[in-house]
Protein backbone atom coordinates (compact mmCIF):
# COMPACT_ATOMS: atom_id res chain seq x y z
CA UNK A 1 0.00 0.00 0.00
CA UNK A 2 1.39 3.63 -0.92
CA UNK A 3 1.68 5.88 1.93
CA UNK A 4 0.16 9.19 1.74
CA UNK A 5 2.27 11.96 2.71
CA UNK A 6 1.13 14.96 1.31
CA UNK A 7 -2.16 17.06 2.94
CA UNK A 8 -3.68 17.16 -0.94
CA UNK A 9 -2.64 13.10 -1.38
CA UNK A 10 -5.21 12.37 1.63
CA UNK A 11 -8.00 14.68 0.08
CA UNK A 12 -7.98 13.28 -3.00
CA UNK A 13 -7.90 9.68 -1.39
CA UNK A 14 -10.88 10.56 0.57
CA UNK A 15 -13.30 12.58 -2.21
CA UNK A 16 -11.94 9.62 -4.48
CA UNK A 17 -14.18 7.62 -1.82
CA UNK A 18 -16.93 9.68 -1.59
CA UNK A 19 -18.62 11.88 -3.98
CA UNK A 20 -19.86 14.52 -1.34
CA UNK A 21 -16.55 15.07 -0.04
CA UNK A 22 -15.34 15.38 -3.78
CA UNK A 23 -17.88 17.85 -3.85
CA UNK A 24 -16.48 19.95 -0.94
CA UNK A 25 -13.67 21.18 -3.16
CA UNK A 26 -10.85 21.47 -0.73
CA UNK A 27 -7.91 20.47 -2.22
CA UNK A 28 -7.44 23.64 -3.98
CA UNK A 29 -7.19 25.08 -0.48
CA UNK A 30 -4.47 23.09 1.01
CA UNK A 31 -1.11 23.57 1.03
CA UNK A 32 0.71 22.11 -2.00
CA UNK A 33 4.06 21.66 0.12
CA UNK A 34 2.27 20.71 3.22
CA UNK A 35 2.84 17.39 4.70
CA UNK A 36 1.10 15.11 7.50
CA UNK A 37 1.35 15.00 10.65
CA UNK A 38 2.76 11.61 12.68
CA UNK A 39 -1.39 11.34 13.72
CA UNK A 40 -2.17 12.51 10.08
CA UNK A 41 -0.12 10.09 8.19
CA UNK A 42 -1.70 6.90 10.50
CA UNK A 43 -5.24 7.96 9.99
CA UNK A 44 -4.52 8.49 6.04
CA UNK A 45 -2.12 4.83 5.88
CA UNK A 46 -5.17 2.91 7.28
CA UNK A 47 -8.06 2.20 4.76
CA UNK A 48 -10.56 1.00 7.80
CA UNK A 49 -10.05 4.69 9.17
CA UNK A 50 -10.85 5.93 6.05
CA UNK A 51 -13.93 4.63 5.48
CA UNK A 52 -14.30 5.54 8.96
CA UNK A 53 -13.84 9.20 8.28
CA UNK A 54 -15.74 9.04 4.66
CA UNK A 55 -18.87 7.29 6.46
CA UNK A 56 -18.80 10.01 9.23
CA UNK A 57 -18.89 13.14 6.50
CA UNK A 58 -21.41 11.87 5.09
CA UNK A 59 -23.85 10.93 7.92
CA UNK A 60 -23.22 14.73 8.78
CA UNK A 61 -23.67 15.81 5.17
CA UNK A 62 -26.93 14.19 5.17
CA UNK A 63 -28.17 15.25 8.90
CA UNK A 64 -30.56 17.93 9.51
CA UNK A 65 -29.56 21.94 9.96
CA UNK A 66 -27.97 24.40 8.44
CA UNK A 67 -24.29 24.02 9.72
CA UNK A 68 -23.38 20.60 7.85
CA UNK A 69 -21.99 21.63 4.97
CA UNK A 70 -19.88 24.53 6.44
CA UNK A 71 -18.59 22.00 9.35
CA UNK A 72 -17.67 19.55 7.00
CA UNK A 73 -15.25 21.75 5.23
CA UNK A 74 -13.83 23.10 8.67
CA UNK A 75 -13.77 19.60 10.04
CA UNK A 76 -11.83 17.92 7.28
CA UNK A 77 -9.52 20.82 7.30
CA UNK A 78 -8.45 20.50 10.44
CA UNK A 79 -8.30 16.76 10.03
CA UNK A 80 -5.60 16.68 7.15
CA UNK A 81 -4.02 20.35 8.67
CA UNK A 82 -3.03 20.57 12.19
CA UNK A 83 -5.35 19.51 14.36
CA UNK A 84 -6.07 15.57 13.74
CA UNK A 85 -6.35 14.61 17.16
CA UNK A 86 -9.55 17.05 18.07
CA UNK A 87 -11.12 16.44 14.61
CA UNK A 88 -10.94 12.56 14.45
CA UNK A 89 -12.31 12.74 17.57
CA UNK A 90 -15.16 14.74 16.42
CA UNK A 91 -15.91 12.80 13.83
CA UNK A 92 -15.01 9.64 15.24
CA UNK A 93 -18.07 10.39 17.66
CA UNK A 94 -20.64 10.97 15.11
CA UNK A 95 -19.65 8.03 13.04
CA UNK A 96 -20.24 5.76 16.70
CA UNK A 97 -23.81 7.55 16.67
CA UNK A 98 -23.96 6.98 13.24
CA UNK A 99 -23.53 3.33 13.11
CA UNK A 100 -25.79 3.00 16.28
CA UNK A 101 -28.52 4.40 14.04
CA UNK A 102 -29.23 7.21 16.11
CA UNK A 103 -30.58 10.67 14.33
CA UNK A 104 -28.88 13.46 15.85
CA UNK A 105 -28.46 17.13 14.84
CA UNK A 106 -24.95 18.19 14.24
CA UNK A 107 -23.29 21.82 15.69
CA UNK A 108 -26.00 23.70 17.49
CA UNK A 109 -25.50 26.72 18.59
CA UNK A 110 -27.05 27.71 21.77
CA UNK A 111 -27.59 30.99 23.70
CA UNK A 112 -26.29 32.26 26.84
CA UNK A 113 -29.47 31.42 28.73
CA UNK A 114 -29.37 27.71 27.69
CA UNK A 115 -25.72 27.12 28.84
CA UNK A 116 -23.51 28.33 31.67
CA UNK A 117 -21.55 30.15 29.41
CA UNK A 118 -21.61 33.93 29.09
CA UNK A 119 -21.69 34.21 25.22
CA UNK A 120 -23.52 30.63 24.72
CA UNK A 121 -21.69 27.58 23.09
CA UNK A 122 -21.60 25.86 19.63
CA UNK A 123 -22.42 22.09 21.17
CA UNK A 124 -21.03 19.36 18.52
CA UNK A 125 -24.70 18.37 18.59
CA UNK A 126 -28.11 17.37 19.84
CA UNK A 127 -30.01 13.49 19.47
CA UNK A 128 -33.26 13.53 18.28
CA UNK A 129 -35.96 13.32 21.60
CA UNK A 130 -32.86 12.86 23.84
CA UNK A 131 -29.65 14.98 25.10
CA UNK A 132 -27.62 17.88 23.56
CA UNK A 133 -23.83 16.02 23.31
CA UNK A 134 -20.56 17.33 22.74
CA UNK A 135 -17.38 15.44 21.85
CA UNK A 136 -13.88 15.19 22.65
CA UNK A 137 -10.70 13.38 22.54
CA UNK A 138 -9.58 11.41 25.64
CA UNK A 139 -6.30 10.81 25.09
CA UNK A 140 -5.72 11.74 28.76
CA UNK A 141 -2.02 11.63 30.61
CA UNK A 142 -0.83 8.59 27.91
CA UNK A 143 -0.95 11.83 24.92
CA UNK A 144 0.73 14.10 27.09
CA UNK A 145 3.48 12.43 27.96
CA UNK A 146 4.49 11.26 24.32
CA UNK A 147 4.14 15.33 23.82
CA UNK A 148 6.27 16.20 26.35
CA UNK A 149 8.88 12.95 25.26
CA UNK A 150 8.66 14.34 21.96
CA UNK A 151 9.52 17.28 22.36
CA UNK A 152 12.44 16.69 25.18
CA UNK A 153 14.01 14.36 22.56
CA UNK A 154 14.08 17.17 20.03
CA UNK A 155 17.24 18.75 21.62
CA UNK A 156 18.64 15.32 22.11
CA UNK A 157 19.09 13.98 18.49
CA UNK A 158 22.04 10.97 19.44
CA UNK A 159 20.35 10.31 22.59
CA UNK A 160 17.69 8.75 23.94
CA UNK A 161 14.88 10.64 26.20
CA UNK A 162 12.63 8.35 28.69
CA UNK A 163 9.40 9.25 30.35
CA UNK A 164 8.93 6.71 32.88
CA UNK A 165 8.14 6.04 36.68
CA UNK A 166 4.56 7.39 37.33
CA UNK A 167 2.13 9.27 34.92
CA UNK A 168 -0.64 9.52 37.48
CA UNK A 169 -0.03 13.35 37.86
CA UNK A 170 -2.48 16.68 36.97
CA UNK A 171 -3.06 17.30 33.47
CA UNK A 172 -1.98 20.62 34.37
CA UNK A 173 0.61 19.47 35.59
CA UNK A 174 1.62 17.43 32.59
CA UNK A 175 1.09 21.19 30.56
CA UNK A 176 3.62 22.84 32.17
CA UNK A 177 6.48 20.35 31.95
CA UNK A 178 5.79 20.66 28.22
CA UNK A 179 5.67 24.44 28.39
CA UNK A 180 9.38 24.26 30.18
CA UNK A 181 11.02 21.84 27.92
CA UNK A 182 13.77 24.33 27.09
CA UNK A 183 14.79 24.86 30.91
CA UNK A 184 14.10 20.71 31.17
CA UNK A 185 16.43 20.10 28.16
CA UNK A 186 18.93 22.24 30.02
CA UNK A 187 18.80 20.54 33.42
CA UNK A 188 18.51 16.89 31.23
CA UNK A 189 22.17 18.13 29.84
CA UNK A 190 23.63 18.55 33.01
CA UNK A 191 21.82 15.91 35.23
CA UNK A 192 20.49 13.54 32.71
CA UNK A 193 18.02 12.57 35.73
CA UNK A 194 14.88 14.78 36.56
CA UNK A 195 12.02 13.73 39.01
CA UNK A 196 9.05 15.74 38.94
CA UNK A 197 7.04 14.66 42.03
CA UNK A 198 6.58 10.89 40.63
CA UNK A 199 7.85 11.20 37.28
CA UNK A 200 10.70 10.58 35.99
CA UNK A 201 12.99 11.75 33.09
CA UNK A 202 15.55 10.44 32.12
CA UNK A 203 18.65 11.21 29.43
CA UNK A 204 20.27 8.04 28.57
CA UNK A 205 22.85 6.59 25.43
CA UNK A 206 20.60 5.21 22.33
CA UNK A 207 19.75 1.36 22.39
CA UNK A 208 19.12 -1.10 20.50
CA UNK A 209 16.18 -2.14 22.63
CA UNK A 210 14.77 0.01 25.59
CA UNK A 211 12.74 -1.65 28.08
CA UNK A 212 11.06 1.15 30.40
CA UNK A 213 8.86 0.62 33.23
CA UNK A 214 5.70 2.89 34.30
CA UNK A 215 3.65 2.33 37.44
CA UNK A 216 0.05 3.31 37.14
CA UNK A 217 -3.07 3.69 39.73
CA UNK A 218 -6.22 4.57 38.09
CA UNK A 219 -7.60 5.97 41.46
CA UNK A 220 -4.48 8.22 41.76
CA UNK A 221 -4.74 9.94 38.00
CA UNK A 222 -8.63 9.94 38.67
CA UNK A 223 -7.75 12.29 42.14
CA UNK A 224 -5.26 14.52 40.48
CA UNK A 225 -8.00 15.00 37.72
CA UNK A 226 -10.84 15.53 39.49
CA UNK A 227 -12.27 18.67 37.76
CA UNK A 228 -11.55 17.25 33.85
CA UNK A 229 -14.99 17.12 33.23
CA UNK A 230 -15.68 21.06 34.11
CA UNK A 231 -12.74 22.72 32.17
CA UNK A 232 -15.66 23.29 29.03
CA UNK A 233 -18.51 23.69 31.55
CA UNK A 234 -19.63 26.47 29.72
CA UNK A 235 -21.06 23.82 27.36
CA UNK A 236 -23.57 22.15 29.67
CA UNK A 237 -27.16 23.31 28.88
CA UNK A 238 -28.99 24.30 32.04
CA UNK A 239 -32.68 23.53 30.83
CA UNK A 240 -32.32 19.95 29.10
CA UNK A 241 -29.84 17.08 29.62
CA UNK A 242 -26.30 17.54 28.51
CA UNK A 243 -23.73 14.52 27.98
CA UNK A 244 -20.14 14.63 27.48
CA UNK A 245 -18.73 11.97 24.94
CA UNK A 246 -15.32 11.22 25.18
CA UNK A 247 -13.58 9.32 22.85
CA UNK A 248 -11.21 6.53 23.26
CA UNK A 249 -9.04 5.50 20.15
CA UNK A 250 -5.51 3.55 21.39
CA UNK A 251 -3.27 5.69 18.63
CA UNK A 252 -4.12 8.60 20.89
CA UNK A 253 -2.94 7.78 23.81
CA UNK A 254 0.38 5.84 24.27
CA UNK A 255 -1.35 3.15 25.52
CA UNK A 256 -2.57 3.90 28.56
CA UNK A 257 -6.20 3.90 27.60
CA UNK A 258 -7.61 0.81 25.40
CA UNK A 259 -7.29 -2.44 26.51
CA UNK A 260 -8.55 -2.50 30.24
CA UNK A 261 -5.44 -4.25 31.14
CA UNK A 262 -6.95 -5.76 34.65
CA UNK A 263 -9.98 -3.27 34.76
CA UNK A 264 -8.17 -0.20 34.99
CA UNK A 265 -9.51 1.52 32.04
CA UNK A 266 -13.14 0.84 33.92
CA UNK A 267 -11.40 1.65 37.17
CA UNK A 268 -10.12 5.26 35.68
CA UNK A 269 -13.59 6.40 33.71
CA UNK A 270 -15.77 5.17 37.00
CA UNK A 271 -13.61 6.64 39.10
CA UNK A 272 -13.33 10.19 37.45
CA UNK A 273 -17.15 10.19 36.72
CA UNK A 274 -17.93 9.53 39.76
CA UNK A 275 -16.14 12.04 41.28
CA UNK A 276 -17.38 14.51 39.08
CA UNK A 277 -20.55 13.71 39.75
CA UNK A 278 -20.67 13.40 43.30
CA UNK A 279 -17.39 15.62 44.50
CA UNK A 280 -18.64 18.26 43.48
CA UNK A 281 -22.32 18.08 43.59
CA UNK A 282 -22.75 20.69 46.37
CA UNK A 283 -19.39 22.61 46.14
CA UNK A 284 -19.93 26.27 46.30
CA UNK A 285 -16.78 26.90 44.69
CA UNK A 286 -16.63 29.26 41.62
CA UNK A 287 -17.22 27.58 38.84
CA UNK A 288 -14.75 30.38 36.69
CA UNK A 289 -12.04 29.01 38.73
CA UNK A 290 -11.22 26.70 36.49
CA UNK A 291 -13.34 27.97 33.21
CA UNK A 292 -13.24 31.46 32.51
CA UNK A 293 -16.28 31.08 30.16
CA UNK A 294 -18.75 31.13 32.64
CA UNK A 295 -20.67 33.76 34.88
CA UNK A 296 -19.15 34.51 37.97
CA UNK A 297 -21.93 33.37 40.01
CA UNK A 298 -22.20 29.68 38.36
CA UNK A 299 -20.20 27.18 41.23
CA UNK A 300 -18.67 23.83 40.83
CA UNK A 301 -22.45 22.20 41.81
CA UNK A 302 -24.47 23.89 39.57
CA UNK A 303 -21.94 22.07 36.11
CA UNK A 304 -21.57 19.08 38.69
CA UNK A 305 -25.66 18.78 38.58
CA UNK A 306 -26.07 20.24 34.79
CA UNK A 307 -23.71 17.03 33.56
CA UNK A 308 -26.43 14.51 33.36
CA UNK A 309 -24.30 12.00 32.16
CA UNK A 310 -20.56 10.60 30.48
CA UNK A 311 -19.92 8.51 28.18
CA UNK A 312 -16.27 7.04 27.29
CA UNK A 313 -16.97 5.95 23.12
CA UNK A 314 -14.56 2.70 21.86
CA UNK A 315 -14.41 4.25 18.17
CA UNK A 316 -11.92 1.61 16.72
CA UNK A 317 -13.30 0.68 13.45
CA UNK A 318 -15.28 -2.48 12.96
CA UNK A 319 -13.83 -2.94 9.67
CA UNK A 320 -9.86 -3.03 10.55
CA UNK A 321 -8.09 -5.67 9.97
CA UNK A 322 -6.41 -5.43 13.47
CA UNK A 323 -9.34 -6.21 15.62
CA UNK A 324 -7.29 -6.25 19.22
CA UNK A 325 -9.32 -3.93 20.99
CA UNK A 326 -12.83 -5.36 19.07
CA UNK A 327 -13.72 -6.87 22.78
CA UNK A 328 -12.90 -3.44 24.64
CA UNK A 329 -15.62 -1.57 26.18
CA UNK A 330 -17.77 2.01 25.88
CA UNK A 331 -18.90 3.34 29.36
CA UNK A 332 -21.54 5.36 30.38
CA UNK A 333 -21.84 6.79 33.40
CA UNK A 334 -24.74 8.16 34.40
CA UNK A 335 -25.20 10.65 37.00
CA UNK A 336 -27.85 10.07 39.85
CA UNK A 337 -27.35 13.55 41.23
CA UNK A 338 -28.29 15.11 37.63
CA UNK A 339 -30.84 18.41 37.22
CA UNK A 340 -32.01 16.77 33.93
CA UNK A 341 -31.23 13.10 33.96
CA UNK A 342 -30.49 10.32 31.23
CA UNK A 343 -32.09 7.21 31.71
CA UNK A 344 -30.59 3.62 31.23
CA UNK A 345 -33.61 3.28 28.68
CA UNK A 346 -32.83 6.18 26.61
CA UNK A 347 -33.86 5.34 23.16
CA UNK A 348 -30.81 7.24 21.87
CA UNK A 349 -28.52 4.44 22.45
CA UNK A 350 -30.67 1.18 21.53
CA UNK A 351 -28.86 -0.15 18.56
CA UNK A 352 -27.05 -3.32 17.37
CA UNK A 353 -23.47 -1.27 17.92
CA UNK A 354 -24.69 0.06 21.18
CA UNK A 355 -25.82 -3.30 22.74
CA UNK A 356 -22.15 -3.74 24.09
CA UNK A 357 -22.27 -0.39 26.37
CA UNK A 358 -21.47 -1.33 29.90
CA UNK A 359 -23.72 1.17 31.68
CA UNK A 360 -23.26 2.68 35.44
CA UNK A 361 -26.08 4.41 37.18
CA UNK A 362 -24.21 4.65 40.34
CA UNK A 363 -27.64 3.30 41.95
CA UNK A 364 -25.91 1.76 45.39
CA UNK A 365 -23.10 3.83 45.18
CA UNK A 366 -24.47 7.39 45.80
CA UNK A 367 -23.05 8.68 49.13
Amino acid sequence: METTRSCQEWIRDLAARSQLIAGLELEASLDPTALLTRDALSLASCPAHCRLIVRAIERLLSAPGPASLEYSREVLRRLIQHDTYGAFAELAGYEWLGRCGVEFEPQVQLAPSDVLGVAGSMLDGKIRGGPYFDIKGFGFSGRLARRLQEKLQANFPNEQVLVSGSWDIALAAFEELIRSTSRIAGELRTERYIKHGRLEIRLQKRQPITVSSRVADPYRLARENARFAFADAQQFTRNESFVSLYVIHPWFNAATIGNDFGGMDATLTRSLARRTFMQFSNDPTPLADICDRVAASATMGDASRLLSAIFFVNVWPTDADTRVTQEFPSWLYLNPRATHPVTRNAVWLLGPEAQGVRFDAFADDDY
